[in-house]
């Protein structure tokens, strides 16, 4: 039995319809590549590149060929066996992910948004790293680290105080290759960087139809370790994509195509998960907002078709806010957005923890949002109709007079209801008894609770001597270097 059913916001003709425009775009138009060694290698395998605009276009017949060699199916690792899964989930329920390149923080302790800091992030990942229904952790931004070289700063961080899969996100290209050692440090060899690569990489297009130098380098050195790649498309409605939900969902299945295409031709077998991080632009403010209906209806229309189509997992914006407080407009959007994105097939649901947007992370919102992981699941799952679940001798044996309290049918079955500990279920008086607390306040708690137990994993001397080393590296070449151009 699957986890739940699904919605179908393209029929059977829509889906071929807009595969059709995918081939046509990606095979007249297709994308420009400025980066002379990425266009080298797609010309080399058959590609037509235009060597003085870095156009790149393929053929129908390698598009097909990379969809053909493409993994349906494949396990994303942690540095610790304990926390790898299996994409798409083997039952069709979903997988959860932080948010990524936060810059915020809002500080608990004062009620308010400060820089994120290496100290808050540390805390951010070992409490990421506790919370049960958080299979995925995102790389946030340090802002007391050099700015040249903040990705290598915060992946150190990360992989020092979780043993979660991790996403990584390269600011620049001279970063990617410290990026990559900093990971084959933490593995020790490239051979164990192969077997369990303990993150994904997140190249992202520059809508519309552009990939930038450290795209491409990413998605090279993926390939090279083995490490799964992240497709990424980062369309907004109405500024970078067409405004209608349909041409959004279109731009953007055409933008991780052609990332699908580059990963099987530099390296057939790479794992690639299709990200539908689109949004829209408001037309009244020029803000580009993440929890809207429309950015809901294209991410769902585009989850739909990659899975169907392409077939390979797919990863969108759903625990997505543009709320910069945990309040009701939160709760709303971080409710029904990952309930839609769960019925239209999307296997990794990202943004736990984050409000305003694109603009900040809150520990307090990331609780709320393990536990709401648990109530969306479980209101998409099927309801189970069987002899034993329909109890028909249970109500002929009770009915009219008796109850069903004590029967051995509902002793088999209380326990599966779910019970979020954040959620009141109380009465009036024992809730008034208890200081009449609402969901933020027991979220407080819960987060002060949580924040004197954390403690990162232990990790050899030696490799963080390495992984130190690295950073240090980094920091000796680039800082400075960018900064002057």
């Amino acid at each position: 039995m699957s986890h739940n059913p699904r919605l179908r916001f393209l029929t059977e003709n829509e889906e071929s319809l807009v595969y059709e425009k995918c081939l046509y775009i990606l095979s007249h138009k297709g994308v420009k590549i400025d980066y002379p060694k990425a266009l080298a290698l797609l010309k080399k395998a058959g590609a037509h590149v235009n060597d003085k605009t870095g156009q790149v276009c393929f053929s129908r017949d390698m598009i097909e060929a990379a969809l053909g060699t493409v993994p349906h199916r494949f396990s994303i690792k942690g540095s610790h066996e304990k926390h790898d899964f299996v994409v798409p989930h083997p039952t069709g329920s979903f997988y959860t992910s932080t948010c990524v390149q936060t810059m915020q923080y809002h500080d608990p302790d004062i009620n308010g948004f400060v820089d994120v800091t290496r100290q808050s992030l540390a805390e951010w990942t070992q409490l990421a790293d506790r919370l049960e229904n958080i299979h995925k952790i995102a790389m946030q931004t340090p802002m007391d680290v050099p700015y040249e070289t903040a990705d290598v700063h915060s992946l150190n961080i990360h992989l020092q105080n979780t043993s979660k899969p991790l996403m990584v996100l390269a600011y620049c290209p001279e970063t990617v290759s410290y990026l990559f050692e900093l990971m084959l440090a933490k593995a020790g060899s490239v051979e164990a960087l192969r077997k369990r690569p303990m993150l994904l990489t997140y190249p992202t297009s520059l809508s519309p139809l552009q990939f930038k130098p450290m795209d491409m380098e990413t998605i090279l050195h993926s390939c090279r370790y083995g490490v799964p790649v992240v497709a990424n498309s980062l369309a907004i409605s109405g500024a970078t994509a067409p405004v209608t939900p349909a041409g959004t969902a279109l731009l953007a299945s055409v933008e991780i195509l052609a990332m699908l295409v580059m990963t099987q031709i530099f390296q057939p077998g790479t794992p690639v998960i299709g990200s539908v991080y689109t949004t829209s632009m408001d037309m009244a403010t020029g803000n580009a907002l993440l929890g809207n209906t429309e950015s809901m209806l294209g991410r769902a229309t585009a989850c739909q078709f990659i899975k169907s189509k392409f077939h390979i997992p797919v990863e969108t914006f759903s625990f997505m806010t543009d709320s910069y407080h945990s309040d009701g407009q939160a709760l709303v959007e971080k409710s029904l957005m990952p309930a839609l994105l769960d019925l239209a097939g999307n296997d990794i649901q990202y943004g736990a923890g984050r409000l305003g947007g694109a603009t900040a992370a809150s520990p307090i919102q990331l609780i709320i949002d393990d536990q709401l992981f648990t109530i969306i699941e479980k209101c998409n799952a099927p309801v189970v109709v069987n002899e034993d679940t329909l109890a028909l001798q249970e109500i002929l044996d009770n009915a009219p007079h008796g109850n069903f309290v004590t029967t051995d049918h509902t002793l088999r079955y209380c326990r599966d209801s779910i019970r979020p500990s954040l959620f009141v279920a109380d009465s009036l008086d024992r809730w008034q008894t208890k200081g009449a607390k609402g969901l933020y306040e027991r979220a407080v708690e819960r987060y002060k609770e949580l924040r004197s137990q954390l403690s990162p994993p232990s990790l050899p001397g030696e490799i963080l001597g390495d992984m130190n080393s690295v950073v240090k590296k980094a920091d000796d070449h680039l800082v400075g270097k960018l900064k002057s151009g």
